[in-house]
């Protein structure tokens, strides 16, 4: 009977030594889903935060975006602005430029258009010979060679009225550095630019002759 009891005894203590460890663990348990609950409320808050710092950067570089468009603009009506004043100053001053080279030309032209197939800024010509110029802001390399393989070539297909006439060509920009233009000189390109005190000059060398492309 006694060790009976003593077995009963035992396991009672055995149940209750049970129940505190699992209350422990309970305990335990509930200090980490604690902690867990912070800590997933502290996620959601910096969550929260990320939204609104990415919806305040998208509203920045939307700003941004609207000036750049804007910067965007305004340079480019700048560029037809600085178009348009150099195709004016080479329009007006051409027949007194070519008049010292002992070129007349009767007849100027600005912006000669076929709709929908070509433009040329200024064309000059006289009983035998048209002068075609292509006009920029600034003259490169690229701008030369566009002009003498694609664009010009094309100009008595779209103009047949000067077909018997000698086709010569021009290139004017208000900017054009020496080695670019020795570049379109030796293309055989008459070049123009502007003077230091605004007027317009031809840059060729004295003793160049123009060729005549067709």
């Amino acid at each position: 009977m006694e060790d009976r009891l003593d077995r009963i005894e035992k396991g009672i203590e055995a149940l209750f030594k049970g129940i505190d460890r699992l209350s422990e663990s309970q305990v335990k348990t509930d200090e980490q889903i604690k902690e867990l609950r912070e800590s997933q409320a502290k996620t959601d808050e910096q969550i929260a935060r990320t939204h609104e710092e990415i919806r305040e950067l998208k509203k920045f570089l939307d700003e941004v975006g609207r000036r750049l468009d804007k910067v965007g603009e305004q340079l480019g009506d700048l560029g037809i602005v600085q178009g348009e004043v150099a195709e004016d100053l080479f329009y007006r001053n051409l027949k007194s430029l070519f008049k010292k080279r002992d070129m007349l030309f009767r007849e100027v032209k600005r912006n000669v258009r076929r709709k929908g197939k070509g433009e040329y800024d200024i064309v000059a010509s006289n009983g035998k010979e048209v002068l075609v110029i292509e006009v920029k802001n600034k003259l490169t390399r690229r701008l030369v060679d566009e002009f003498i393989r694609r664009k010009l070539p094309r100009f008595k297909e779209l103009f047949p009225e000067y077909k018997d006439k000698m086709l010569l060509g021009g290139v004017g920009a208000l900017v054009v550095k020496e080695d670019v233009g020795r570049y379109a000189e030796k293309a055989g390109l008459f070049v123009l630019t502007q003077t230091d005190e605004g007027g317009a000059a031809l840059v060729n060398k004295d003793r160049f002759r123009p060729k005549v492309f067709a």
